[in-house]
Formats: C-alpha cells, sequence, structure tokens
C-alpha cells in the first residue's frame, strides 16, 4: 500500500527545516492542509525522487482546513504514469488504516492507526467526520490515509482540540472541484447567494508571523512563568506582528492569556472568527517581560 501511495506524495518546504506533506490530486495539482503553509505566493515543493518545482497557492479554505496549490511545471516520469487517488469503501470504525506522510526528500513515512469514530460533523449533518485512533502529535497534517483495500480514505489533519481526523475524499474532491454557481438567480435569490457562497474560500486570521518553538533558560522561566515560549524568526513587512511593534527574537509567551506553548495553540487565534479582535501579545524581549496590541488580520488572497 505504501508504494502505491508514495507516487501521490510530495513535500512542501515551510520554512527553513519545516515541511508539510501534500497529495497530488491531479497531475497538475496538489491538495495540503491550509494551516501548515504561511502566507506565500509560492512553495517550493519536493516531488518523488527529488525533483523540484514551484507551486503557487490557487485556493484556500480555513474552516475546511484545505489548500490547493498547481505545479508551474509539472513532472511525471514517462515509466510511472500518474493515477489520481479514488476513494473506496466506506469507512467503518475498528478498521486499520496507514497514514502516509513524507520526510523532507519526499520518501513516504508510515504510522498505523485504527478508525475510533466515525459520524456526522455538526457543521454539516451530511458530511462525515472520521476519528482516528492516533495522537496529534505522531503524524503530519497533510498526509495520505489508505484503507486496507489500498484505496484512498482522505487527508490526515488535525481538528481544533489537536485530535487526528480525515478530512474524506468526497469534501477534498468538492473542494477541487466546487459546484458552479447560478448563472440567473430565482427572483429574490441575488447573485450572492448560496450556490456561489459555497465557491467562496473562507480566510483563516493571520499574524503576519513565522515562530519556532524554543526551550527557555533557567533563568527566564521563573520570570515568563513557563518553561518554554515561540520566537519570532520571520516578520512580514507592515503585517498585523510588524505594526503591532514585534521583533526578530522576540519570545511570544502568550496571547489573551493563553500559552502559545503547545503544539496546537496557535489555531484557535487564527480561526476566520479571530479575524479583526484584538490580542494581548505577552512576550519577552532582552530579559524583561513586556505586553502589546496586536489585531489579526485576513490573511493576504493567494
Amino acid at each position: 500500500m505504501t508504494e502505491a501511495a508514495a507516487p501521490l506524495l510530495a513535500a512542501v518546504r515551510t520554512g527553513p527545516n519545516r515541511h508539510a506533506p501534500a497529495i497530488r490530486w491531479r497531475a497538475d495539482l496538489l491538495v495540503t492542509c491550509d494551516q501548515a503553509l504561511p502566507a506565500l505566493d509560492s512553495f517550493t515543493l519536493v516531488l518523488p525522487g527529488g525533483g523540484l518545482t514551484e507551486a503557487p497557492p490557487v485556493r484556500r479554505d480555513a474552516n475546511l482546513g484545505v489548500a490547493a496549490l498547481r505545479l508551474t511545471a509539472p513532472q511525471v516520469p514517462a515509466n510511472q504514469p500518474f493515477v489520481a487517488p479514488a476513494s473506496g469503501p466506506p469507512p467503518v470504525t475498528g478498521h486499520l488504516v496507514i497514514v502516509v506522510g513524507v520526510a523532507f526528500d519526499a520518501t513516504p513515512t508510515v504510522r498505523l492507526a485504527a478508525i475510533h469514530r466515525v459520524g456526522a460533523t455538526q457543521s454539516n449533518p451530511g458530511g462525515t467526520s472520521i476519528l482516528l485512533d492516533l495522537p496529534g502529535d505522531r503524524f503530519a497534517a497533510g498526509s495520505a490515509v489508505i484503507d486496507a483495500s489500498g484505496s484512498f480514505l482522505g487527508m490526515a489533519s488535525l481538528d481544533r482540540m489537536g485530535a487526528a481526523v480525515v478530512i474524506p475524499y468526497e469534501a477534498l474532491a468538492r473542494f477541487v472541484e466546487p459546484p458552479r454557481p447560478i448563472e440567473h438567480p430565482p427572483a429574490g435569490m441575488s447573485s450572492n447567494g448560496a450556490a456561489s457562497v459555497a465557491m467562496v474560500s473562507a480566510r483563516r486570521g493571520w499574524l503576519g508571523v513565522a515562530l519556532q518553538p524554543t526551550t527557555l533558560p533557567d533563568m527566564l522561566r521563573q520570570l515568563a512563568g513557563q518553561p518554554s515560549g515561540r520566537m519570532v524568526v520571520s516578520i512580514t513587512p507592515r503585517g498585523p506582528a510588524d505594526q503591532a511593534g514585534l521583533r526578530l527574537g522576540d519570545v511570544l509567551l502568550a496571547l489573551d492569556g493563553q500559552s502559545v506553548s503547545g503544539s496546537h495553540a496557535l489555531r484557535a487565534v487564527v480561526s476566520t472568527e479571530r479575524i479583526g479582535r484584538r490580542l494581548e501579545v505577552r512576550l519577552l524581549r532582552d530579559g524583561a517581560i513586556h505586553t502589546m496590541p496586536l489585531v489579526v488580520a485576513a490573511q493576504p488572497e493567494a
């Protein structure tokens, strides 16, 4: 099963020594986890076999948590024609699956998991929620989930509580090929009605800063009240963090009183509902604690 899944995967370089898996949906299109991607105009991809290519984002949906990237120069070896992922039988609670991710050089990595629960989603009663019996820190969001028959079940992701979930094949298919808007809406419905709203990609919140987990030295732990934080390693000019006065080397400790140390601590901060909200940033700078306001902005469109 791993051999069949490996050609579908690529590694998206998201920063220094950081990458995320992406799944090739078509020869020229990939899907990956939206939360894993910074706000960039294009990304470098490592394809199976080690080839490099560029891929700009063409569509992002923060609510679903999926982003689509288009290959500027699709590379498909002549002796290995591209085969698109195909769905299999419905998921069943208790069945085993494999979660196939990638290392930095696009070689596959594998985790074994069981389907913990299958049910309806609260936000979309007609949709399917698939929960895996797998710790959220043991896999990379954007990995492919393959069932025992070798069929593509969906893309591994994390919910707001940090639990491992699967975005099903059907949801990815609707994202990649959204329904066309109504050309002549009925009386009483504007051209911005429900049919066309479904095509609008929800934009998540954006801080305009890249952060790296860091452990505080012993002399600063008592002052900070915690053993770790997140160091500012890059700032987008004129972005929210830049306008708030953050500097390279600052160590973020908390946002609105919530520690940023956890691996998923920033997920709620960049949700769509936070756009336009003013946050209190608590940080460590030059051996002293500082607080400052920061207003969450909408992530720039690709």
